[in-house]
């Protein structure tokens, strides 16, 4: 046993491992796939759209057993206490490595309690037990990538290596050391207890899945998680309970006994021998039976200035910058390497329990020179002792299998965003698994803090952490584009201080970050995508830009800075005739495309812009206008445009030449007048008396009673030259004519008030007629009455045009009441045109007031 303990422990005494393996660059925001490795969440909604690593190793050798004082290291000239030295000098140059002999040290002293180069951390006084980890890790062709921006995936293979000595007593810890030759512990009862002794070499191929689960844009949360198939290759324990003995010397004790627990896998005698078994790939053949593992994790973010990383792009809204870190605060747990792995026992191992209270030789088990020689003599002292109670199987026996429980361990890791690429972070690291668990492998609680650099190809990391193995130490950790490189102790670096172990790691990958997305004309097109990568555009148009905003992009806009059709590439036809507006001599009214788009709505051939008459057809010569009479006079400018006349008579005839045109002419083939209108004063009753003189010029009378006779014709009491209505009766106060009601005199000032015709013509406006209705129905209630219309317009325009308007408005009202069964004899009509005005010309209210039709009832 002296032998088979004593170098194992010597041999491990400066080895220890902790499963936070590439500490500094895991908590990188550029760790990317290998940040999984401490919290499955980590790679998703990071800052890579791969990464590739290509290969990385990790190597951890901390204990708290001693330290190595480098300050009695010799420099090349080998001196004691010198200022140039270092590992490569002290170890590396064989006579400065024998010169460690050289007095004022005698030797390269291990032994407990010397002052040597090797310091102890401990001795038969101390109470805290000891302990030693190793751990080695090897990760090849580890991968992950996005599928989407919140969802990763991944892929990991990693050759894993643990080995822990844990809870030794630093009692045996000096015996061991000693080879038991420690006379200070002779002669009393020393107490163990829960000594355990483990080891595991294993494989890992897991499938890493992370997600992004919230994103209330400060708030936000991603979970990620590891599903892993195992394969172990070796694995040995050794676990003890209430272990205690007593040696009467080196050889001998006075007192054994406890409980032992302890196995190897079925390869680690040949594992020890150098005889590694091969499997068809020639890979060194699994021991155990597959296994699965388990890692989860989850992450929170809180990010309060999260619009300064939104934006649009590529018809998206409110995407994030997936090449910046968003958070000011982030917060990590992780639960990893949840698992077991079963290895069937090797040789004759076995659990057994030991109560052996009389002196006892130690030395049989120096015949032991292997593990199969050792399992031999226990199972010698089991089957053939002489008292079966002090020796006694337990209940795994040798042909049993055993499970090593991977090292299960809690961690918390929270960053802060101090400022720019400037970020300090915390990370603990707690075990999970029970110290009375047997087989196991395990980690050790640590407490790191890392400020950094973080910089996307570039980052400085400076771990500092803390645990009761390593103690306190400081380190460097630095990504230089693919290559990662760093070591966790400055001391083990510089062969400063007091060096109680190293932690070294180095990895090559391939990363494909994302980068920030170009857009050079700050169109929210991205470049990849822009047809028109320097011109700002639309996305609809692929960052082509439509100008005018009708839906054609400019490049296919023959008009890209006025909306138009895409039938015409992009130009207007705003009158929509089919003619687009660059090609349309009239862009604003519906036209043909002979005339360029112009329209010819008479269709004289004439367009209507040139067309003085655009809406009846006409003559070139007269601008579009017609010359129905033939006058050689244009319509508009023709008075008489249906009967031809001179120019001078503005196209009317005058066949008498009395100066009146023939159609305000009485008497247009009897010259006659202008006062009555163009004909000869008649004398109507034939009394000698013209008419004009004549007060009664259709009854004969005296010329001294004005033409009228003395008589009283309507029967009305009143003479008729006294009746100012000899044919009609009427009241004497009302001098022998009939008296109109109020009524019928509203009436006809309603009719005069609303009588309106179409500007410089003869037709009655609709909203007329109705007053007009109500005063026929007067005059078909009042048979024996009579109208008197006469027409009167302003002074604009010539004399003669005026006339004739008036002649034929007082007509178009006399035709009007006809229409509605009003006899034609009853109506007498009268045009006076600008001669007998009622308001003064020069205002336009007076002008308005002089364009008028005025009625008046009259009787015989």
């Amino acid at each position: 046993m002296k032998k088979l303990l004593f170098p194992f422990l010597f041999l491990t005494i400066f080895s220890n491992g902790f499963s936070q393996n590439y500490l500094g660059v895991t908590t990188s925001n550029y760790a990317g796939v290998m940040g999984n490795d401490l919290n499955p969440a980590s790679f998703v909604d990071g800052r890579f759209k791969f990464d590739l690593n290509l290969f990385s190793t990790n190597l951890n050798v901390y204990q708290n057993f001693g330290y190595l004082d480098t300050k009695y290291m010799r420099d090349a000239q080998n001196n004691l206490f010198g200022k140039d030295y270092w590992w490569k000098k002290s170890f590396g140059d064989t006579a400065i490595f024998n010169g460690w002999g050289a007095k004022p040290f005698e030797q390269f002293n291990t032994e407990p309690f010397s002052e040597g180069i090797i310091k102890h951390l401990y001795d038969t006084l101390t109470k805290s037990p000891r302990g030693i980890y190793m751990n080695y890790q090897l990760d090849l062709l580890n991968f992950a990538f996005h599928i989407t921006p919140k969802i990763s995936v991944g892929f990991n293979a990693q050759l894993r290596s643990i080995t822990n000595v844990d809870n030794m007593d630093t009692k045996l810890a000096v015996l061991a050391e000693s080879g038991l030759d420690t006379s200070d512990l002779w002669g009393r009862k020393l107490p163990e207890e829960l000594l355990n002794l483990n080891h595991m070499t294993w494989a890992e191929y897991g499938i890493n899945y992370g997600q992004v689960v919230m994103d209330k844009n400060e708030h936000f949360l991603k979970v990620g998680g590891d599903l892993k198939y195992m394969q172990g290759y070796t694995a040995a324990y050794v676990y003890t309970d209430n272990f205690n003995y007593g040696l009467v010397d080196e050889d001998t004790s006075f007192s054994l006994q406890g409980d032992f627990a302890y196995g190897y896998s079925n390869n680690f005698d040949k594992l020890i021998e150098g005889n590694i078994e091969k499997n068809s790939l020639g890979l060194p053949k699994p021991s155990s039976k597959s296994g699965l593992g388990v890692d989860l994790g989850v992450v929170y973010e809180w990010r309060p200035k999260y619009k300064d990383f939104k934006f649009d792009m590529d018809g998206k809204a409110n995407l994030w910058m997936k090449n910046q870190n968003k958070y000011e605060l982030r917060v990590g747990a992780s639960l990893l390497d949840l698992g077991a792995l079963r290895f069937t026992k090797g040789g004759l191992s076995r659990d057994f329990s030991i109560n052996v209270n009389r002196k006892f030789d130690l030395n049989q088990f120096e015949s032991a020179t292997s593990l199969i020689g050792f399992d031999q003599i226990i199972d010698s002292l089991i089957y053939q002792s002489t008292n079966p109670t002090e020796w006694t199987a337990g209940a795994k026996d040798t042909s049993s299998t055993f499970w090593v429980q991977t090292p299960a361990a809690l961690s918390l890791q929270v960053d802060y965003h101090i400022w720019k690429y400037f970020y300090v972070n915390a990370t603990g690291m707690l075990n999970l698994i029970s110290p009375k668990r047997q087989a196991k492998v395990k980690t050790a609680n640590q407490f790191s803090i890392t400020p950094s650099f973080d910089y996307a190809w570039f980052g400085i990391h400076l771990p500092i952490s803390v645990n009761k193995y390593s103690g306190f130490k400081a380190g460097a950790a630095t990504r230089l584009g693919p290559l990662t490189i760093g070591v966790t102790d400055f001391r083990t670096l510089f062969a400063r201080g007091k060096v109680r172990g190293a932690e070294v790691f180095v990895g090559l990958r391939l990363p494909v970050l994302y980068d920030a997305i170009d857009d050079i004309d700050n169109d929210k097109v991205s470049d990849k995508l822009d047809d028109c990568i320097s011109t700002p555009g639309l996305w609809s148009f692929k960052g082509c830009p439509d100008t005018d905003g009708d839906g054609i992009k400019d490049m296919d806009d023959d008009c890209a800075t006025i909306p138009g059709l895409a039938e015409f590439k992009g130009c207007p036809d705003k009158d929509g005739d089919k003619i687009p507006d660059k090609d349309d001599d009239c862009p604003e009214i519906a036209g043909l495309k002979e005339f360029k788009g112009c329209p010819d709505r008479d269709g004289d051939k004439i367009i209507d812009k040139n067309d003085d008459c655009p809406d009846v057809a006409g003559l070139a010569q007269f601008k579009g206008c017609p010359d129905t009479d033939g006058d050689g006079i244009p319509d508009p400018e023709d008075a008489c445009p249906n009967a031809a006349g001179p120019k001078e008579n503005q196209g009317c005839p005058d066949k008498d030449g009395d100066g009146l045109f023939d159609f305000v002419d009485g008497c247009p083939d009897v010259a006659g007048p202008k006062e009555n209108n163009g004909c000869p004063w008649p004398d109507t009753d034939g009394d000698g008396i013209l008419d004009k003189d004549d007060d009664c010029p259709t009854i004969k009378g005296p010329k001294e009673n004005k033409g009228c006779p003395y008589k009283d014709s309507d029967n009305d009491g009143l003479l008729d030259k006294d009746d100012d209505c000899p044919m009609t009766p009427g009241p004497k106060e009302n001098k022998g004519c009939p008296v109109i009601e109020e009524e019928v005199v509203e009436v006809i000032q309603t009719a005069f008030n609303n009588l309106e015709f179409e500007t410089a013509k003869d037709i009655i406006l609709d909203p007329s007629k109705p007053a007009l209705d109500k005063l026929a129905d007067v005059l078909t209630n009042k048979p024996l009455w009579k109208l008197e219309i006469s027409g009167h317009t302003d002074n604009v325009g010539d004399d003669n045009a005026n006339l004739v308007l008036s002649k034929k408005r007082a007509e178009a009202l006399k035709n009007y009441l006809i229409s509605k069964g009003i006899s034609a004899n009853r109506l007498t009509t009268l045009y006076f045109g600008e001669t007998k005005p009622i308001a003064d010309n020069n205002t336009t209210e007076g002008r308005k007031k002089n364009r008028r039709v005025e009625m008046k009832i009259v009787f015989e």
